[in-house]
């Protein structure tokens, strides 16, 4: 177990984190727009079902070759942790952060992708024993004291349901923290860590959709180019690529420095959130998250060692 903590927790060279950070700039890019345009479909065409069911029965479908090519070379304890990944980041996970989409205003996502720097670097604490240097610990507190500012502003906030949807993306962050852990430890390549969530999402969740949501389902009744755009877009992009590309990161840099490069996300979506859906965020919730984007950097830049 020590040797495996040593490992996980050893200073990666300079090409490692050369490709850790496209892989993860990849996920920036792709994650950055999905919000605005979520919060778009299941506020006018669809519901969140629906786009729950595009984003692991495509990546599944697009997955599942190379989950049955790699079968033969997966180690027996990988079938086991694909449940966990399926829980963690696959459609429970979506569930929770598209029904918020349909709560809370886009740029509220900050509370998920900004909170995980926070969960993922508590969870290393206690799990891995790194230590939190000064730091870090600085940059934790302030995405911390944002967040509880970005909430209190919610639970006053005219419009009863904000605080709902905040409350789902807080759970979410730390969902995905514990999956980058997880995914982390549990010596999977990416690829087949993200064959493994797509192909066990997509079967657990089609019957879970066809029982209680096929009633209330709008796929049918949308434009055409409407479905096929959300389906490149939560299918190809958000069902299999980035579930790529975040766990690829992932093995390159650890789960802190992934959790931390996701630091972006805030400005990036409250940006995306006014250019494609006309929200105009107000000062403080623009300069909430451009705070948690700086206490995640702050986080970032400091070197941790073990406990």
């Amino acid at each position: 177990m020590s040797a495996q903590i040593q490992s996980d927790t050893a200073k990666p060279t300079t090409n490692t984190i050369l490709h850790g950070t496209l892989w993860a700039s990849l996920t920036v890019i792709v994650w950055s727009a999905w919000p605005a345009f979520t919060r778009l479909a299941v506020t006018e065409s669809v519901t969140p079902a629906d786009i729950v069911l595009l984003r692991y029965g495509i990546g599944g479908l697009i997955l599942l070759p190379v989950l049955l090519r790699l079968a033969g070379a997966m180690p027996h304890h990988a079938w086991l942790e694909g449940l966990w990944f399926a829980l963690l980041q696959g459609a429970p996970l979506a569930m929770l952060t598209t029904q918020g989409l349909a709560l809370a205003p886009a740029g509220h996502l900050t509370l998920s992708t900004g909170l995980m720097p926070l969960f993922t670097s508590v969870l290393c604490f206690y799990v891995l024993g790194e230590a939190i240097s000064r730091l870090r610990k600085l940059g934790l507190a302030l995405i911390t004291l944002v967040a509880l500012a970005i909430g209190g502003v919610s639970l006053t906030s005219i419009h009863p349901d904000y605080w709902k949807g905040d409350i789902l993306f807080v759970c979410a962050g730390m969902m995905g923290s514990v999956y980058l852990l997880r995914m982390r430890r549990s010596g999977l390549s990416a690829l087949q860590g993200a064959a493994l969530l797509s192909v066990y999402s997509m079967l657990i969740y089609f019957p879970f959709f066809i029982w209680f949501f096929w009633d209330s389902s709008k796929l049918t009744q949308i434009p055409v180019s409407d479905l096929l755009f959300q389906g490149f877009y939560q299918g190809v992009l958000m069902g299999a690529l980035t579930i790529f590309s975040l766990g690829r990161s992932t093995m390159l840099l650890g789960a802190p420095a992934t959790a931390m490069s996701l630091a972006l996300l805030p400005v990036a979506s409250f940006l995306l959130a006014f250019f494609i859906l006309g929200e105009v965020p107000t000062v403080f919730e623009m300069l909430g998250a451009v705070a948690i984007s700086l206490g995640a950097f702050i986080a970032a830049s400091s070197a941790s060692g073990k406990k």
